[in-house]
């Protein structure tokens, strides 16, 4: 898996050590639509433990 670089705005192949500064990446080996779903699983299974339990903390006694 290639390791990419961004230094002062550009974009090139880490090779060797790197600067503190510099922000370094690897591609995503899982297509976009991937990533997205995987979002948008991970934000309903948050949002219902979310409602879950605000629904356990307003219940009347």
């Amino acid at each position: 898996m290639s390791v990419y670089v961004s230094k002062n705005g550009k974009i090139s192949l880490a090779i060797g050590e790197q600067p503190k500064d510099a922000l370094l990446f690897a591609p995503s080996k899982k297509s976009s639509a991937e990533l997205v779903h995987e979002d948008l699983s991970a934000w309903k299974l948050t949002n219902s433990f979310i409602q879950e339990r605000f629904a356990k903390a307003t219940q009347r006694q």
